[in-house]
């Protein structure tokens, strides 16, 4: 995925009205929610890499560790980005019949929901950092509060970004899901 498609995928309509074919409309918007993701979170990690490295050559202090923490998070960003990107369109998605083709979303739907609890766990870590930058017994507290407030911000922005895709790939199938049950009945009779 080139540096043009991480701008234009932003851009792109989802055709949740629109019904020419059933089974490729739900390709075609399950393919543009997976890219708009992909570019989403790849912007998401350059942004956190630029302002990262910038903030730890200008801040001091809390600052200083909360921008380390910022460029860390990116480069580990851009790597779920590459992995995502690889998982993604190496995938023999439109090979399968219609029912695998469900269950591919299905599986896209339940990583959602694991990177959702993985968001949850990130803010109650970023939380507990915190914590023991205010606790007597804690050495650097400028770096447990920078990496706390980092770990926090992070959590907070991928529980919503995770919340988003997980309610469009919802969207997706509740919009297929008429055709996937009269197809199955069908050839239930057969």
């Amino acid at each position: 995925m080139r540096l043009r498609a991480f701008v234009t995928e932003l851009f792109v309509d989802l055709p949740l009205d629109e019904i020419v074919d059933e089974l490729t409309d739900f390709d075609e918007r399950f393919q543009i929610i997976l890219r708009k993701h992909i570019a989403v979170l790849g912007w998401w990690s350059l942004a956190n890499v630029l302002t990262g490295i910038a903030g730890m050559i200008l801040a001091d202090g809390l600052w200083r560790y909360f921008f380390m923490m910022n460029a860390v998070w990116g480069f580990v960003n851009a790597g779920v980005t590459h992995v995502f990107i690889r998982h993604t369109f190496y995938r023999k998605f439109r090979r399968g019949s219609i029912l695998q083709r469900f269950e591919v979303q299905r599986h896209a739907e339940k990583v959602l929901l694991l990177n959702i609890g993985l968001d949850l766990a990130y803010i109650a870590t970023g939380l507990y950092l915190k914590a023991l930058g205010l606790s007597c017994y804690g050495s650097y507290p400028d770096l447990w509060f920078g990496f706390g407030w980092s770990v926090i911000l992070q959590g907070v922005y991928l529980l919503v970004q995770d919340n988003v895709f997980h309610y469009l790939h919802y969207l997706n199938i509740k919009k297929a899901k008429p055709f996937m049950m009269e197809r199955t009945e069908r050839a239930e009779r057969m």
